[in-house]
């Protein structure tokens, strides 16, 4: 089971992994400006409720930044992982 099942499972897992990072922080963001009175989200509204355009430029930045390291991160952790299948693995 961890010599076969598992390693052979391991692609399929990373791709449900990113695909579901990305479906979460959307989600996340969304709800942050939907339900709540803290976070990113909800900072990116009220920036551009006061026309405070540079506020909510940097918000959507460190939004980008924040999504973005996630994604790298994540990559990170699959290519150590997943040493034994390189080149065999498209993204």
């Amino acid at each position: 089971m961890l010599k076969v099942a598992v390693p052979a499972a391991m692609p399929h897992v990373f791709v449900g992994l990113f695909m579901g990072l990305g479906a979460a922080f959307a989600v996340l963001v969304v709800a942050e400006m939907l339900g709540v009175k803290s976070g990113v989200g909800w900072y990116l509204q009220w920036a551009q409720g006061w026309a405070a355009y540079g506020n909510m430029y940097a918000a959507l930045l460190v939004m980008a930044l924040l999504c973005s390291g996630l994604v790298t991160l994540l990559f990170r952790v699959r290519d150590r992982l997943l040493a034994w299948q390189k080149g065999m693995l498209k993204w």
